[in-house]
């Protein structure tokens, strides 16, 4: 039973918020950086922000807590820039209990203990969560990326309004009544905030202990809360290894191997 609800409670943290095979020795090229937006901030804050097109987080801990219960587990985490993100959750011994992968098109979850993936497509989980979520926004938030809610790279970066907060500049957008807060302090992403009018709901990811991997610096700790009328949600990635840049083939798990599991079945504690 604590192995099944560990598996639903990550579920929903990743909904809240939330490459197999690699070949170490040899690296991928990153194309240069094309910016559009005229924005002087904005592009310190591109230019600054981790360029890869792989990332692969071969060692990471995953801490979760809600309400009165908290869970640890081991993991990996591997992206595809703009194709793939793959976690897996090994909560024993290295031994993978599920998985959960993102493509630009929907999510899967892959519960292996009971056999069974889930999927759903990103207007059902805007519908769950009231957040236009897209896979865009979850590649950005996991790899500390400048971002706005429901856009494809900087097609909405015109419509950020930028302010001066001490030595930290505000990034600011709106949309549907949400307003997207991002915060740009040292050189770096320091947080993610998004709120909506009615302040019905509070998600925050924030961003600490950056290091420098493959000529890419990005942060090994992502603190992510969600705070809603009913339960405060904390989910931590701790990152111990990564690599970037590296060559990696994609496999995506075969759901014709498992049984169509309901949505309301595995949300069954759900925040929403």
């Amino acid at each position: 039973m604590r192995t099944i609800f560990y598996i639903k409670l990550f579920t929903i943290s990743i909904l809240s918020v939330i490459v197999i095979s690699c070949k170490p020795k040899q690296t991928l090229t990153v194309a240069p950086l094309q910016i559009n937006s005229q924005d002087v901030n904005i592009q310190s804050v591109l230019q600054a922000q981790p360029h890869f097109v792989t990332a692969n987080a071969g060692k990471m801990n995953m801490n979760i807590s809600l309400s009165d219960k908290e869970l640890s587990s081991s993991g990996t985490c591997k992206i595809y820039r703009d194709s793939v993100i793959q976690i897996s959750i090994q909560p024993f011994m290295g031994i993978e209990m599920a998985k959960i992968e993102l493509t630009p098109e929907a999510l899967y979850v892959f519960e292996k203990l009971n056999n069974k993936y889930y999927h759903l497509v990103y207007e059902q989980l805007a519908e769950y969560t009231g957040v236009p979520l897209s896979f865009y926004d979850f590649q950005a938030l996991l790899s500390n990326q400048l971002f706005t809610l429901g856009g494809v790279t900087d097609e909405n970066f015109d419509k950020i309004t930028t302010e001066k907060s001490g030595k930290a500049l505000i990034f600011r957008y709106n949309i549907n009544d949400i307003v997207q807060t991002t915060t740009f302090e040292k050189n770096q992403i320091r947080s993610v905030e998004v709120t909506d009018n009615k302040q019905s709901f509070h998600f925050q990811t924030t961003y600490s202990d950056f290091a420098k991997n493959d000529d890419v610096v990005a942060p090994k700790i992502i603190d992510i809360q969600f705070v809603n009328s009913k339960n405060t949600l904390n989910l931590k990635f701790k990152i111990d290894k990564i690599e970037f840049n590296k060559q990696m083939r994609v496999i995506l798990t075969n759901p014709l191997r498992y049984k169509v599991g309901q949505w309301q079945d595995l949300l069954d504690n759900s925040l929403f």
